[in-house]
């Protein structure tokens, strides 16, 4: 009705709120990347899941017609860059750095982004493959971490320039896409404990208790179920390829881009966004910060 001002939906509500808390703590929002400043360091230090209301102020920051179009092309062309230097570079396993670099570069390029790290189950129903990357699940080595890493930069949830990269059976490798590009439309759907926990891990605690329990990752990371309700696992088909991703922790960069590490060559963000994306973009280019 002509002057009755509309109501502000609950996310708009909800980002209020966390723009008024990180206000009063002196975080400046205005700035991309104010998950650097030292008030909003202060903050994580004394609760180190204070990121994820980082992630939950992007999720529910409203998105401007203006804004949209900036981000609907700026995120599936970095994604594709990003892939095909990780190709180059033969970057295999290094997910954690494809998001970090991902995400520090969506702050040079001014689109809002938090990295994720969780879980991800790879189903090919038709040939009888699955590949798993459960978080809970026993380390393979010292250098090795569990799960997997991509980025959210709304109105893409899913954003990762690397699965394709990561350790998989020949005939799995063949049907990953290059990149992966996923929206609300994804289907949203509720985790079961093979998506979550490792067979090995199932098989101790089933060993140890004498019964399977089909909530145990639930048991053994009790803040699953609150980070789904801001984050929801999503899942969705592609040539035949059924991908689930399923968060469990909001994660951002500690070091800068210049200093994070892609490979034993020692390759750097400094070297992709140099070599490859600030000259598709015509940006400037890095030295060291």
């Amino acid at each position: 009705m002509p002057g009755v001002r509309e109501q502000p939906s609950p996310g708009e509500r909800q980002h209020d709120l966390l723009t008024a808390d990180f206000a009063a703590s002196g975080i400046d929002t205005r700035r991309f990347g104010f998950y650097d400043q030292s008030a909003f360091l202060a903050r994580e230090s004394a609760n180190p899941s204070y990121l994820a209301q980082y992630g939950e102020w992007v999720m529910t920051r409203p998105i401007s017609a203006e804004y949209e179009a900036h981000v609907r092309p700026t995120v599936p062309k970095l994604t594709r860059l990003l892939a095909k230097a990780f190709a180059r570079y033969d970057a295999r396993g290094r997910c954690v750095s494809a998001s970090c670099m991902m995400t520090r570069m969506l702050d040079r390029l001014g689109v809002w982004s938090f990295g994720v790290c969780g879980s991800v189950i790879l189903e090919a129903p038709a040939l009888g493959l699955r590949r798993e990357m459960q978080t809970i699940a026993l380390k393979p080595g010292p250098l090795k971490i569990t799960g997997h890493a991509w980025t959210c930069a709304p109105p893409f949830l899913i954003v990762d320039p690397s699965l394709a990269f990561q350790h998989c059976d020949p005939a799995f490798a063949r049907l990953l896409p290059e990149t992966v590009l996923a929206e609300a439309s994804a289907r949203r759907f509720y985790p079961s404990v093979e998506d979550c926990v490792s067979e090995p891990v199932r098989a101790l605690f089933a060993s140890a208790e004498g019964w399977r329990d089909p909530c145990l990752h639930h048991r053994l990371d009790p803040g699953l179920a609150g980070l789904w309700r801001t984050f929801p696992p999503r899942e969705f088909t592609a040539s035949g390829l059924r991908m689930r991703f399923v968060p469990v922790a909001i994660r951002q960069p500690a070091q800068s881009l210049a200093h994070i590490e892609l490979d034993a060559e020692g390759r750097t963000g400094m070297t992709v966004w140099n070599s490859v994306v600030a000259p598709a973009f015509g940006m400037a280019p890095l030295s060291y910060e």
